[in-house]
């Protein structure tokens, strides 16, 4: 007679995956603060405005980067929060401790930290200014 599997190992292992899938979502949500800080420190540069009168050439470089980081922010946070939420639908539909047991757990501040983050990324890039054409070559 064989004992059936504790389902101790099973949510073991999926505790496992969610530890990996956090740990993973961490560096795409540094990344992502780091280039919204970024982002609001060269935004205030440009709005207090530069001694003299900067060339179109440089501040078509400077709206470039700001919608740079803050693509780069968007895309950051998005990814650490997918990742964070994979690892949440992970615990709670694979394991006994069910789906919303699993988002009330230990890490929904940490997924509320990231929503927010999103949606300031979300609101840094819809702001940013849009980069100019590059000129025509004929």
């Amino acid at each position: 007679m064989s004992t059936p599997p504790s389902p101790g190992g099973t949510d073991a292992l999926f505790g496992v995956v969610q530890t990996a899938l956090t740990i993973g979502s961490a560096i795409p949500l540094v990344l992502s603060v780091v280039a919204l800080v970024l982002f609001v420190r060269m935004r205030r540069r440009l709005s207090a405005g530069l001694p003299g009168t900067p060339g179109t050439r440089r501040l078509a470089d400077d709206s470039r980067r700001l919608h740079d980081l803050a693509r780069v922010s968007l895309l950051g946070a998005a990814f650490g929060l997918v990742l964070l939420v994979i690892g949440q639908l992970v615990v709670g539909l694979g394991t006994t401790q069910g789906l919303a047991a699993a988002f009330a757990g230990p890490l929904a501040p940490v997924t509320i930290g990231a929503i927010v983050l999103t949606g300031l990324a979300a609101v840094a890039f819809a702001t940013s200014p849009a980069p100019p054409a590059p000129p025509e070559r004929r």
